[in-house]
């Protein structure tokens, strides 16, 4: 009797929650305003399981630069888990989330390995969001406590036709070079369930340590740029 009491009650959770995956493909990998794939498409793809209570888990990865991530595999694979509900029209978004880069260095003891909390609010169409480091920001010494302040648009326009803005300020911890403004605007449409969508992307206020520690072989990683990608969610 337990065992049956035990099994229905886990049916009961997976009746109750949602597992979805995504998978994309996109003409430049852009994290945070900066490409991470130097200027080249990526493949891209990921699964989340999220419960009606509002609690959710997932992972998702992309091909980026292992020039970059120095002597890395040339994969990002990120691990996120929070909670996520909705009050009186009001959106709360809380987690944590760890950026995973197998085997890329930066020097001889410093991973590019990042952990990050957040926090969020969304009403309408507008999100804002904070995100901050437990440890270093992405291989940079003494940069533990690095945060990054972001508010997004998603804004339906006509028929599948959706309108994405976003803006967002990187703080470095120690680092004040590092600084900068990024920012991109775009549309995005549902082609019976492919969403193709494309962005121009902008970065401004740049630190004087931003621009040689985002340019790889002579590629500004940081340059303005068009984006276009497809993406396929099941």
């Amino acid at each position: 009797m337990k065992k049956f009491l035990l099994a229905l009650a886990l049916f009961s959770g997976l009746a109750q929650a949602q597992v979805a995956g995504n998978l994309g493909l996109t003409s430049d990998y852009r994290f945070r305003g900066v490409s991470q794939t130097q200027n080249a498409p990526a493949v891209q793809g990921g699964i989340d399981y999220a419960h009606n209570s509002g609690f959710y888990i997932g992972n998702w990865n992309s091909s980026v630069s292992s020039q970059f991530y120095t002597e890395g595999a040339g994969v990002e694979s990120d691990v996120y888990a929070g909670f996520k509900k909705e009050f009186n029209g009001v959106a709360i978004d809380v987690g944590t989330l760890r950026y995973i880069y197998p085997r890329a260095k930066n020097g001889t003891s410093t991973d590019f390995d990042t952990h990050e909390v957040y926090g969020g609010i969304g009403i309408g169409p507008l999100t804002a969001k904070i995100s901050q480091s437990l440890g270093n920001y992405f291989g940079t010494a003494d940069s533990k406590g690095s945060r990054y302040y972001e508010v997004n648009m998603t804004q339906p326009l006509v028929g599948k036709l959706v309108a994405v803005a976003h803006v967002g300020r990187t703080v470095v911890a120690n680092n004040n070079s590092l600084n900068y403004t990024d920012a991109n605007v775009g549309l995005s449409y549902d082609v019976d369930g492919y969403v193709v969508s494309g962005r121009v992307y902008k970065n401004t206020n740049k630190g004087t340590g931003f621009e040689s520690a985002n340019t790889v072989n002579g590629q500004r990683l940081y340059r303005d740029a068009v984006v276009i990608s497809v993406a396929k969610s099941f």
